[in-house]
């Protein structure tokens, strides 16, 4: 008997259901939601009084006199994000942030054949960090229904489209890490968003996030290190495709003048809606007269019978100065999350009063703590 030995080398067996590159479900999902993701690129113009040096010493040596006039430096901020074509007359969904309200602002997308537009801001909204801007074509835009969502099921295979760093049109893939998580950014607490492993970036803001089929799983909103000045990696937030997809409907109704616009939830509405108190800026002039010395502040006009600030022996005049840990200047500086206030939830309140005796005005200084009703 005969032993045959046979030797193969660099044999490479290809299996027959193997898929060819141009074939695989990915690159398919590429193809066919790339063109409807956009470049968005915002600049600013922010102006700030400049105090000229000589007029600063003539003041502080000579009591003035020789004044010149403050100048007015205008310093531009950019900024880069993505955004998602939703139709194809040119309605595009990003991130507040990525298209923040703000004069003199300008918006430029880029579409992934290259192609520049000016944008116009139509509606945002800051507690949701949604916008929608959009661009006027002649020709029908490529863009991606929000007629049928993704199921988000955990674990699913995700991908991430965008404009990371300025790296346009790039493509990160992932899984769908957890649902109904809470991220705090600053002054705004979000809750319900996605999770994600997939490579988010600065930049990627707006952006879509799809699934195998192409579906909307949700829109990239922050990275875990971006929010929390933390050294972790893969861990992304997105907003659900079902809160973008309402979004959408209610400002392009309200755009098109289908709908009437909300009334405006200001924080003086949830203040005096949750606490009973009704406040006013205070200009300095008005803090001087009051007793306050000039401090900043929210002069208190009225407190409602039976409120939580009634309850807490606040007084019409008494000075608001501050909620929680941040000190109150104006009702515009307030933080976002006062606007977010729900019923049940303390919230610690210092206060001023100003007592005159005499010629002597007596300040008195105290926090108390209010439950929102």
């Amino acid at each position: 008997m005969r032993i045959v030995q046979i030797f193969c080398l660099g044999l490479l067996v290809v299996p027959a259901w193997a898929t060819a590159p141009q074939d695989e479900p990915i690159v398919k999902v590429v193809e066919k939601v790339r063109p409807a993701v956009v470049n968005i690129y915002t600049e600013r113009i922010v102006e700030q009084q400049v105090v000229d040096p000589i007029d600063a010493y003539m003041n502080q040596f000579f009591g003035g006199g020789m004044a010149r006039g403050n100048r007015i430096l205008q310093t531009p901020v950019r900024n880069l994000g993505s955004g998602l074509i939703i139709r194809p007359d040119g309605y595009i969904v990003t991130n507040q942030h990525v298209a923040s309200r703000a004069d003199k602002l300008k918006i430029r997308v880029t579409l992934a054949n290259g192609k520049d537009y000016e944008a116009k801001l139509l509606r945002d909204d800051d507690l949701q960090d949604l916008a929608l801007i959009k661009v006027e074509s002649p020709e029908p835009l490529p863009y991606l229904s929000l007629d049928r969502l993704s199921p988000n099921l955990l674990g699913q295979t995700v991908l991430v489209l965008g404009n990371p760093v300025g790296y346009e049109s790039s493509v990160s893939a992932g899984i769908l890490s957890a649902k109904d998580r809470t991220l705090t950014i600053g002054d705004l607490t979000m809750d319900g968003l996605l999770q994600t492993d997939a490579a988010i970036n600065p930049g990627n803001s707006g952006g879509p996030l799809v699934d195998s089929e192409g579906d909307l799983v949700g829109l990239s909103s922050a990275k875990m290190s971006v929010a929390q000045n933390l050294p972790v990696e893969s861990i992304g937030f997105a907003i659900p495709a079902e809160r973008v997809k309402r979004f959408v409907e209610d400002a392009v109704a309200i755009v098109e003048g289908k709908k009437s616009p909300p009334p405006e939830r200001s924080a003086a509405v949830v203040l005096k809606e949750k606490f009973g108190l009704e406040l006013k800026d205070i200009t300095p002039e008005e803090s001087v007269r009051a007793g306050y010395a000039g401090r900043q502040g929210l002069l208190v006009l009225n407190v409602q019978k039976g409120s939580p600030a009634e309850a807490a022996a606040i007084q019409k005049g008494m000075l608001v100065v501050g909620l929680g840990s941040v000190p109150c200047r104006s009702l515009e500086e307030l933080p976002r999350s006062v606007r977010q206030l729900k019923g049940g939830e303390d919230v610690k309140v210092s206060i001023l009063g100003a007592t005159r005796q005499g010629n002597f005005i007596a300040l008195r200084s105290g926090a108390v703590v209010l439950k929102a009703r």
